[in-house]
């Protein structure tokens, strides 16, 4: 029987409301938009941690971070997070078993223990990530104190070059070829080339439009003459809210500074950073389209997670589960031929199930979710809870077990207050109901449900809770 190809495009902080399917006026996604015509549109995807690393550990292994032990981004500030080691077994691990020409390029922030000759992956990051010697001998140093206060070296204001440079929230390039990106589509589109008469599973790994939005023309002045709404959200003054939510992480969080013409520059940025990333999506599809080799060609398009983008004054992400960063686009188009209807799923969806439809791909099965054919075949639309979990931020410690039930979204915080949202009432997540009397009873209920969860899973915060 003749294998698949599989084309698994995976970008890094894509926000779930910035693309044009979703019915964003402003955002330009020509290319994304037409895939979506023939694919089916998750609408509820969900990142288990908005975090990149522990977010990628779970997309690549199907474990939960806290199951992986990958539970921090690898060799950033004071972490101390370990490589993911050359023993975890992933689903490209599966797929170079099913007779597949197997390749992955570009972003992997999961350090450089997996990967080797021995492995049968084509495998190019298309830039040095990590250093094992460096990553035993680094000294962790975060730029922030404990308390989340930036040390005096750590303004960025003195990065402002000018109204076109202002780093890592815009900056004016030359040309398209300083991108990053340009390299790992280069060497995608070779690969495509090289494997047409073989079946093929590629991964295209973008690092936009995550940070430091730097655009070439006409990307990086395409949303200039564009109103831009500024967020409900941008004035919370997270009054009883999580003390640490207040501080500044890392540099890139710290915007109290911004005004309205900082904002829209930014939100500009990354505008531009998105329709860039369409762009070379685009060439990945048209050449997909090309080397197929008659085959069928599964597409599967997705982020890591969200970004904050000025909701809750906040640029960037760290530790919560605002919508804003955990909610992620999801599409996966069953053939690249375009034979097929668009059909929207709202049944909720998250990292896991993505992996799991990678492994079953494979022929095989990882350890949670649920493949994304079947959860977009299941009629019912049925609300399944979902689960996010915070644990370290660059090597600070913030634990946070969070669970979505409908509407109600809960999170259990046993370093400081539980937060409960109303989203049905209170979209933007503005009041913090989890002391509100009227709300108790859903709370205990949401709770018992997260211990449960944490208990089914193995979770280490269980040991820990009463040192915390």
């Amino acid at each position: 029987m003749q294998k698949d190809n599989i084309l698994f495009i995976f970008t890094d902080q894509w926000r779930a409301d910035c693309v044009g399917f979703h019915g964003n006026k402003i955002v330009k996604t020509p290319n994304l938009d037409n895939l979506a015509q023939y694919s089916v549109d998750f609408t509820n995807s969900y990142t288990v941690c908005p975090l990149c690393t522990p977010a990628r550990g779970s997309i690549m292994t199907g474990l939960y971070p806290h199951q992986s032990g990958v539970i921090d981004n690898c060799d950033v500030g004071g972490s101390r997070q370990e490589y993911l080691p050359n023993s975890a077994f992933t689903w490209l691990d599966a797929m170079k078993d099913t007779g597949r020409r197997v390749g992955y390029f570009g972003k992997w922030h999961l350090g450089l223990d997996w990967q080797s000759t021995d492995k049968g992956v084509e495998f190019d990051i298309c830039r040095i990530e990590s250093d094992r010697v460096k990553h035993e001998t680094r000294i962790p140093q975060p730029p922030v104190t404990e308390r989340g206060q930036l040390k005096a070296d750590e303004d960025l204001r003195k990065s402002k070059v000018s109204d076109d440079e202002y780093l890592p929230f815009y900056k004016k390039l030359d040309s398209i070829e300083e991108r990053y990106e340009y390299k790992v589509i280069q060497k995608a589109l070779d690969y495509l080339e090289k494997n047409k008469n073989e079946p093929w599973c590629l991964t295209a790994s973008l690092v936009g439009p995550h940070f430091p939005n730097s655009n070439p023309e006409p990307f990086y002045s395409m949303y200039d003459d564009v109103d831009i709404p500024l967020p409900e959200s941008i004035n919370d003054n997270f009054l009883n809210k999580p003390w640490y939510q207040t501080r500044k992480w890392w540099p890139s969080i710290d915007t109290e500074y911004f005004d309205e013409h900082e904002w829209e520059k930014t939100i500009r940025a990354y505008y531009g950073s998105i329709s860039l990333m369409d762009y070379f999506i685009g060439q990945i599809l048209e050449k997909a389209k090309e080397c197929s080799g008659g085959r069928k060609t599964i597409v599967i398009f997705t982020s890591d997670h969200g970004e904050m983008l000025g909701n809750h004054g906040k640029f960037d992400k760290h530790a919560y589960c605002y919508e804003d960063v955990i909610r992620t686009p999801l599409l996966v188009c069953p053939d690249l031929k375009g034979e097929q209807e668009k059909n929207v799923c709202a049944n909720n969806c998250n990292t896991l199930d993505i992996a799991q439809t990678f492994f079953e791909l494979a022929g095989c099965k990882c350890k949670n979710g649920r493949s994304l054919f079947k959860i977009s075949e299941d009629k019912k639309e049925k609300k399944e809870d979902i689960y996010c979990n915070y644990y370290k931020y660059n090597g600070h410690s913030f634990e946070i077990r969070a669970i979505k039930e409908g509407n109600i979204k809960y999170s259990f915080i046993p370093q400081d207050i539980d937060e409960l949202y109303d989203l049905q009432n209170d979209p933007y997540e503005m009041k913090n109901l989890s002391d509100d009397f009227y709300y108790q009873g859903i709370k205990e209920e949401l709770r018992k449900k997260v211990f449960k969860h944490m208990e089914e899973t193995d979770d280490y915060l269980l040991e820990i809770l009463e040192k915390l």
